[in-house]
């Protein structure tokens, strides 16, 4: 606050500011800041992805798509818009759209943090789970410490006709 009260024309202070109430679970004046900061810099692409964020995490869900569409369209090769892209499609029950966001963020940068759990995630919804068999894996092996793509991978080898792997083939 006190870079704002220096400069209250500094995008980024605002934004951080945004990310700072997000948070602390302060969203809707986490909201606020975050359009105040791409009120400042139309071109924001970091502001609008945060803004998607914040939205989804209200349940703005439409609105949540529009902002992130937004960062993608001022970047289209940001992997992170693409993933939150994913994350609110999949949310939306656009399940086939939400495979194609996910797979272009996977394309633009194949370490995104989480993109192939959520990758097999979505195929998983979809009844493709033998290819969301492989994604979880890769998951495991791109962040080993991580429970969730384990916890994908056992309800997977239990939901579905997968159980003629071995824990060894996995």
């Amino acid at each position: 606050r006190k870079a704002i009260d220096i400069e209250p024309n500094l995008a980024n202070a605002y934004s951080t500011l945004g990310l700072i109430l997000k948070e602390k679970g302060h969203l809707f004046e986490a909201e606020i800041q975050t359009r105040k900061a791409i009120s400042l810099k139309q071109d924001f692409i970091d502001g609008y992805l945060n803004l998607g964020l914040i939205l989804k995490i209200i349940g703005k869900s439409e609105e949540a798509e529009l902002a992130t569409r937004k960062a993608i369209e001022l970047d289209p090769n940001s992997a992170d818009g693409y993933l939150n892209l994913g994350n609110i499609l999949q949310d939306q029950g656009r399940l086939k759209e939400a495979e194609l966001a996910t797979r272009k963020a996977i394309n633009i940068n194949p370490d995104i943090s989480d993109a192939h759990m959520n990758l097999g995630a979505i195929l998983k919804e979809l009844g493709k789970s033998e290819e969301a068999l492989n994604y979880a894996k890769k998951e495991t092996d791109n962040s080993p410490n991580k429970q969730a793509p384990y916890i994908l991978l056992n309800s997977l080898l239990r939901e579905s006709d997968l159980s003629r792997y071995s824990t060894d083939q996995i």
